[in-house]
């Protein structure tokens, strides 16, 4: 069908959804010390009971689950289709040009945390659900806009509600990604790998540490022993001696641990720099097992899990923190791959060569590889709305991250930012076109009503 009476409408309530919006903006809802009817702090439940008050104005059902997760809902019918958002945002951060929590448009730009990750397509899809109404356009199934206050932390918002026996979606989306519609993410596997030295080194290594984050490329990392070490300085390597220590630093280029790829890893050019220095014994073993079964691959090759998928893309493996004492030897492996990989077997094969070098390796955490179909009903309603409304051509796409789409089953992530747009989530200057916001909720209306359609 046409969306050109949707469309209208979601622009006759262009200046709603702005106000709306920066009401919520306004709402600082970091994470924060917990209170007894603010189970994540209070910025979080204020943003919370702002969105569930605007339900209510506008004349929806609503219900809040434990002050965790919240909803509002049209429509009859046994199933429901949902959209899956969240109200809470990463801290502000520094080095803005505009007040991050004034929602102010600057050259056609909105300015402001949460604008698009994720108040703005949330307050957007609310009001898409008012348009539908207010058009009586035909549904079969009802329709739910969820909304979460932990997602930014770890999502054990969203987690509650499936574990308190909150109603399962028989279809939906998040729009908490990227257009025009992510089909597959991999699946993550974080892994912690230790020992006890037991064995030092006859090179007395004091300190190895580097990184920012498990999911992040080692951007830098410091090594400091004990004596004269004689180790050549190089581009991005430093050598520094002193009160009888050497001090060697290393200076990469972080990239997310997603695609690391993208970056150089300050760590394995440290244990490059000193791999012919005589560092010995566990902490020589350890280095040995990042340079000989990691190196400058990325594809996990040398540790035997790399599979290739050409729908899904290939495994990715990514060195991210680095912290060893005298005592103890620790470092992180954010692997992720495509979907013909096998959780299980990566398991057992992280493990068993982690203990041919002498370590332990812990899985520590993961995420569930995600695949929706390209011919399945989610997928085909979704990219046929994004091709009507934008006369684009782009394809699905695969990807190494994760969004909120894991939670359910037969979702997937849709929106709100389009291709070639710079990445500012997360970043100062956090901000959205307001043109092609006004798009974006006019994609998530008509994709609403398809989803809600049997």
């Amino acid at each position: 069908m046409g969306y050109e009476k949707l469309n209208e409408k979601m622009m006759e309530l262009k200046d709603e959804i702005f106000a709306s919006i920066k009401e919520s903006v306004a709402i600082e809802s970091v994470k924060g010390a917990p209170e007894e009817d603010a189970p994540y702090g209070r910025g979080p439940k204020e943003a919370l009971d702002h969105a569930l008050a605007l339900g209510e104005k506008l004349g929806f059902k609503t219900g809040n689950l434990d002050n965790k997760v919240g909803w509002i809902e049209y429509g009859e019918g046994e199933e429901m289709a949902a959209v899956l958002g969240h109200l809470d945002v990463v801290p502000l951060g520094e080095g803005w040009k505009y007040p991050p929590l004034a929602c102010e448009i600057h050259d056609g730009q909105m300015y402001g945390r949460g604008v698009l990750d994720d108040k703005g397509p949330v307050i957007g899809a609310i009001y898409a659900l008012k348009a539908i109404r207010d058009l009586g356009l035909p549904i079969d199934r009802r329709i739910r806009v969820i909304f979460g206050t932990d997602e930014e932390n770890g999502s054990s918002c969203v987690k509650h509600y499936n574990e308190a026996g909150g109603e399962q979606p028989a279809i939906g989306f998040t729009p908490d990604g990227q257009f025009p519609v992510i089909f597959c993410e991999k699946g993550q596997s974080f892994w912690e790998v230790t020992k006890k030295v037991e064995n030092p080194s006859s090179v007395k290594v004091l300190s190895i540490e580097g990184g920012t984050a498990k999911n992040v490329v080692t951007p830098k990392c410091t090594m400091v022993v004990e004596g004269d070490l004689d180790v050549k300085e190089a581009d991005g390597i430093t050598v520094t001696k002193a009160d009888g220590k050497t001090t060697i630093v290393a200076e990469g280029q972080g990239a997310h641990g997603s695609t690391p790829e993208k970056g150089v890893n300050a760590a394995i050019k440290l244990f490059e720099a000193v791999k012919d220095c005589g560092i010995n014994g566990d902490p020589g073993q350890m280095i040995n097992f990042i340079l000989e079964k990691i190196g400058t691959e990325t594809n996990g090759k040398s540790l035997d899990i790399c599979w290739t998928d050409e729908e899904t893309g290939e495994t990715t493996v990514n060195l991210g923190v680095v912290k060893c004492t005298e005592e103890d030897l620790f470092f992180t492996l954010d692997i992720r791959y495509p979907k013909n990989g096998d959780r299980d077997t990566l398991v057992a094969t992280m493990k068993k060569q982690a203990e041919a070098y002498g370590m332990n390796a812990d899985l520590e955490s993961e995420g569930k590889l995600l695949y929706v179909p390209k011919d399945s009903e989610l997928i085909r309603k979704l990219m046929n709305v994004y091709k009507e409304e934008t006369g684009r051509d782009d394809q699905p796409i695969a990807i190494g991250g994760g969004t909120y789409a894991k939670a359910f089953d037969n979702m997937v992530a849709f929106g709100p930012t389009f291709p070639g747009e710079p990445d500012v989530i997360h970043q100062p200057n956090e901000c959205a076109d307001v043109e092609k916001m006004m798009l974006s909720y006019q994609i998530l209306a008509a994709a609403m009503y398809e989803i809600a359609q049997k």
